[in-house]
């Protein structure tokens, strides 16, 4: 037994040396893929990441194509183009057509949310892929390419977000067991960069999530979804020196099926002085899918 055993770590011994030497002796093509990622994604690209990409080779979850240097993503650019934005606009809970995404006339009247932005639709197979690796898989870089759709998507609606004065943005936080659990909050990670292409400010320290309740993906019907998302938010802003009076909130989120998450942060921000909450979250689902 203790031969074998022996056997076996010198193989695996072998093998790590094997893949090392590989990747010392193909080290010039560690600078096209660096160089290709940029310096917001630099650091993050190790020795250990280019070793595990050549045990495990990215396949792209839209074709299935074998992926190399030429992204540093989960989906190739062929399918990345297959994602088209949504082109009408729906309130937020009753989902009748709106202008603009505002929350119409008879749902304004008993929640916060005043509109909701949805870059493109959950019906897309490689829409519903791309964000259930993210929060399943935990799958980190796909948040590059969620940010960036929404960002296309954003561009030709700055304008009519900002003209009731500044815009602040705002991700909807996790719950500090959830984020141990995922290692990072993709709503963040979104937020950073739209506010990092439209020079919004972003605050991201003072709404915090104070409950941890059963994930809304496990809840099939509307009305457990509302009870369990119900003052879940809190703001802290006093602790910060954060003055809300009058801001206009972008608020982020990845996914909405119900509205009751970002109605509930919605609460929250009004309540402490907040003028305006517009959600934009990257799809909208249908109640009953797992999201």
């Amino acid at each position: 037994m203790r031969k074998l055993i022996s056997a076996q770590a010198n193989s695996g011994k072998f093998l790590l040396v094997s893949l090392m030497s590989y990747a010392l002796t193909h080290s010039n093509k560690l600078l096209p893929l660096y160089h290709l990622m940029g310096k917001d994604y630099a650091h993050m690209i190790s020795f250990k990441d280019y070793v595990l990409d050549i045990i495990f080779p990215r396949r792209c979850l839209g074709c299935n194509m074998l992926l190399g240097e030429e992204t540093s993503s989960y989906v190739c650019r062929a399918c990345l183009k297959t994602i088209s934005f949504a082109r009408g606009f729906a309130c937020a809970f009753c989902k009748s057509p709106v202008r603009a995404g505002k929350t119409c006339v008879y749902c304004i009247k008993i929640n916060h949310l005043d509109r909701l932005l949805v870059a493109t639709s959950y019906e897309n197979p490689l829409v519903e892929k791309i964000l259930k690796s993210i929060k399943y898989r935990f799958v980190r870089s796909l948040t590059d390419n969620v940010a960036d759709l929404m960002i296309g998507y954003l561009k030709k609606r700055a304008a009519a977000i900002t003209k009731n004065g500044a815009v602040s943005v705002v991700p909807v936080p996790l719950h500090r067991r959830r984020l141990n659990w995922r290692g990072f909050n993709q709503a963040e990670i979104i937020t950073g960069k739209i506010a990092g292409v439209f020079g919004w400010p972003t605050i991201t320290d003072a709404l915090k999530r104070v409950r941890n309740p059963k994930p809304q993906a496990d809840i099939p019907d509307r009305l457990s979804r509302i009870k369990n998302a119900e003052n879940l938010f809190r703001i802290y802003a006093h602790r910060k020196g954060i003055d809300w009076t009058g801001k206009t909130i972008l608020l982020i989120d990845d996914i909405s099926t119900t509205g009751s998450t970002l109605d509930d942060c919605a609460r929250a921000l009004k309540g402490a002085g907040a003028k305006e909450v517009i959600g934009f979250v990257f799809a909208r689902n249908k109640l009953g899918s797992k999201n």
